[in-house]
């Protein structure tokens, strides 16, 4: 374990010297170059490698420069992506929102330069989240608002859509608009379930069943909350059912319904049990158990209290002590020390949840503080002061009746508005529609009135098919694409989940193989661990991203030639990095990847040849072999021939043409032209 120990910390401190070095080349570059998109890479270089967690202000400085460059070199695209990027680490990492407001701000200008959806719906987006932050929330809703229209219906949109309309909701929550709250949370919900997300679908019908509760609606929440419980049960997606758990002893104890209230507590503290410790919120298990403390104290059982203080104390032991979560450690101690008659030492605990509560702006937790503060100081004999705590909790709670009352009337007047608008228009669609029919029976009497109208509508009929027939094509070509882009995005998490989890496992097993000595076991580890690399290489070619695609498609003709030793690939490949979107890359990449993969299963070739030529307004791909050819209309109309329909989607997508020239037992010659 020691020299374990001291290789790990070698290798710890290797890896900090050659960040340190990597930060030292780009810096020299960056002070010394007169090439801005070097500049501009090296910027990106120490943007993503250097360090940016340990030090957030230079990360905010470079972030910066990236994006100055970037729009001095009209990269409109890259210098909206790096603002979008460092807006977190500005905003919430230095606490610097001003200035996270004025990078968004700065690249706003430049929206209409660009037609990523994303990217425009993520400068609204964080520029809503910056002012829901300052509590300003109208403008918050306005910038949510302009996202959610910015982003499109589509696989890559949906869920920042769906992301968007939820933190909208949470913002009309927090300003009183609560039909609208609830319309978003519901159309919220329907977009994570649409994706799959069950969790942030259950927070979102979570977020409808909070409405119902800050508008003092409690059994309507306890029954919608009741609903969500059961939702989550036969869905078997228990992961934060513990919540739900804890938030319906919130709602009995409202209703003073202490055995209703006690029997949510236990089933929460059970829930939290079969969650793994690094899966759980620590705050979460402390307030969980600290309210059992609370519970069980306040009913004088002082060995279930004291149980659950022990289980409590841990917990404590790991967080801040100056969040609100240790305030409702420190009540439920002094709940405990109460019922045991320890006054003195139940005080100095009650006076600590009481100034933690302040500090953190919780009111319930100020009222709930003082109550248990004029309970202490009354047993004391300090009348003065447990007056005094006692009139600031029932000034507390009448505030809050009479705000839960508010919103409640706010709730049904709004509610009542929104009936007799629905009406209006009824009405109104009921008074079009009359005046529609009318006019229909006038238009049929015309119509059928003469011949040369009857004329016109037929022809009117023939060019609507044709345009029908138009559109139902285009549709198809776009299911098409998007169907790749979908497939290649899956290749890619499955790809990345298999280097990433099962990679590091198979390495991990090669460690401590390799210190057993084990020879035999460690090639078969080494055969594992390259068969996986070669399937997460196969599923998405993550060297596009590291080092091009000119470089990607020289090293894949290479893989490809050293795998196969009866077909000879060879190839000439111009330099096209940098030259098409990040999309286009990869359809190239598949469509060598797929005559090469067709050439080696069915060409039975001797030799097989990749030329990529980068012409002055086009590029132009030509791939050859010397194989027996093939009959290209009787392939093509072959169902199981799914590898030439690919091809030819892939070239549609680029835009381009594909030319196949083949004669059997000649050869082959795929041509792809496409416009840069």
């Amino acid at each position: 374990m020691k020299i374990l120990c001291k290789i790990i910390f070698l290798l710890f401190f290797c890896s900090e010297l050659y960040a340190q070095k990597n930060e030292d080349y780009y810096q020299k570059i960056i002070d010394t170059t007169k090439n801005s998109e070097l500049k501009l890479a090296a910027l990106d270089s120490l943007i993503h490698n250097v360090g940016n967690q340990k030090n957030l202000t230079k990360f905010a400085d470079r972030t910066e420069q990236y994006v100055d460059l970037a729009i001095q070199l009209e990269r409109y695209d890259d210098a909206i992506k790096f603002a979008i990027r460092g807006f977190h680490n500005i905003n919430a990492g230095l606490n610097q929102r001003k200035r996270a407001l004025t990078l968004i701000e700065k690249v706003e200008q430049y929206k209409d330069k660009v037609t990523n959806s994303y990217l425009i719906g993520g400068i609204y987006q964080k520029k809503a989240g910056a002012y829901s932050a300052t509590k300003d929330y109208l403008k918050s809703i306005e910038n949510f608002t302009l996202a959610i229209n910015s982003y499109q219906d589509n696989s890559k949109d949906s869920i920042h859509k769906a992301d968007a309309l939820q933190f909208r909701a949470h913002e009309y929550f927090d300003n009183g608009q609560f039909l609208k709250a609830i319309e978003d949370y519901r159309l919220s919900a329907k977009y994570y379930d649409l994706l799959g997300d069950k969790e942030y679908m259950n927070y979102s019908l979570g977020g409808i069943i909070n409405v119902y509760g800050a508008n003092g609606f409690n059994q309507k929440t306890i029954e919608e909350r009741e609903k969500l419980i059961k939702k989550r049960i036969a869905e078997n997606f228990s992961s934060g059912l513990y919540v739900e758990y804890y938030n319906q002893s919130l709602n009995y104890k409202k209703l003073d319904s202490l055995q209703k209230q006690e029997a949510f507590l236990l089933k929460a503290n059970e829930a939290i049990a079969l969650i793994k410790d690094k899966d759980l919120p620590t705050y979460h298990a402390l307030v969980i158990k600290s309210s059992l403390i609370s519970f069980y104290a306040k009913s004088k059982d002082i060995g279930k209290a004291k149980k659950y203080l022990e289980e409590a104390t841990p917990y404590y032991n790991k967080i801040d002590k100056n969040a609100s979560f240790a305030a409702e450690f420190y009540k439920a101690k002094a709940r405990y020390l109460f019922a045991l008659s320890k006054y003195e030492e139940a005080l100095v605990f009650a006076k600590k949840s009481y100034k933690l509560f302040r500090k953190n702006a919780n009111v319930n937790g100020i009222m709930n503080s003082s109550e248990l503060l004029s309970d202490i100081y009354t047993e004391i004999g300090n009348q003065k002061l447990a007056l005094s705590s006692f009139k600031t909790y029932s000034k507390i709670k009448d505030s809050i009746f009479s705000v839960t009352k508010t919103n409640a009337l706010s709730y049904y007047q709004t509610l009542y508005e929104t009936e007799r608008q629905e009406k209006e228009i009824s009405e109104q669609k009921a008074s079009i529609n009359s005046l529609a029919k009318e006019n229909e029976a006038k238009r049929r009497l015309l119509l059928f009135g003469s011949v040369s109208v009857a004329l016109l509508f037929f022809i009117f009929y023939l060019y609507r098919n044709k345009q029908q027939a138009l559109k139902k094509k285009k549709m198809q070509e776009e299911y098409s694409q998007n169907l790749l882009i979908s497939q290649e995005e899956e290749r890619k998490r499955i790809s990345k989940d298999l280097h990433d989890s099962l990679g590091q496992s198979l390495l991990l097993i090669k460690n401590k193989v390799a210190l057993k000595s084990d020879a035999k076991t460690k090639e078969l580890v080494n055969n594992a661990i390259e068969e996986m690399r070669s399937i997460a290489r196969v599923l998405h070619p993550f060297q596009l991203e590291d080092i091009g695609i000119s470089r990607a498609l020289e090293n894949l003709i290479l893989q490809l030639d050293e795998s196969y030793e009866n077909t000879y690939i060879f190839g000439n490949i111009d330099d096209i990095k940098n030259i098409l979107p990040k999309e286009k890359e990869v359809n190239v990449f598949r469509i060598v990847q797929e005559c090469l993969s067709n050439i080696i299963k069915h060409a039975n070739a001797d030799s097989a040849k990749v030329n990529v030529i980068n012409n002055k307004n086009n590029i132009v791909i030509s791939i050859k072999d010397n194989g027996i050819g093939f009959d290209f209309s009787e392939k093509y109309n072959d169902f199981k021939s799914l590898g030439l329909k690919t091809i030819k989607e892939r070239v549609k997508f680029l835009n381009g043409t594909l030319k196949i020239d083949s004669v059997k037992s000649q050869g082959t010659t795929f041509t792809i032209q496409f416009s840069k």
